[in-house]
C-alpha cells in the first residue's frame, strides 16, 4: 500500500524552498474495495504544506490496493506513515 500511496505523492513546491521535511502518520479507514471512508492526521510532521498534502494524497490514491482475504474486518483501520524526504 506504502508503494501504491508513493506513486501519487506530490511535494509541496513551497516545502521543498523551505527545506521542509518530516513523517505525517495518517489513520485511515477504508472499505474492501479500497474505498478510503475517512482519514486523519495522528502525527503532524509540523509543516502545514506537508500534512495536507498528506491528506490530499488519500484522495488522489483512491481506489487504495484491497487487502488480502488473510486480513479480516470490513473497514479497516491502519495507521501509515508518509514520509517528505528532499533529494
Amino acid at each position: 500500500m506504502l508503494g501504491h500511496l508513493q506513486s501519487f505523492q506530490h511535494y509541496p513546491p513551497e516545502a521543498v524552498t523551505l527545506g521542509q521535511v518530516g513523517v505525517v502518520d495518517l489513520r485511515l479507514t477504508m472499505n474492501r474495495e479500497g474505498k478510503v471512508l475517512s482519514g486523519l492526521i495522528t502525527r503532524s510532521s509540523g509543516f502545514p504544506a506537508l500534512d495536507q498534502e498528506a491528506l490530499a494524497l488519500l484522495d488522489r490514491a483512491q481506489p487504495l490496493p484491497a487487502p488480502p482475504p488473510e486480513i479480516t474486518g470490513d473497514p479497516l483501520e491502519i495507521i501509515l506513515p508518509v514520509q517528505f524526504n528532499i533529494k
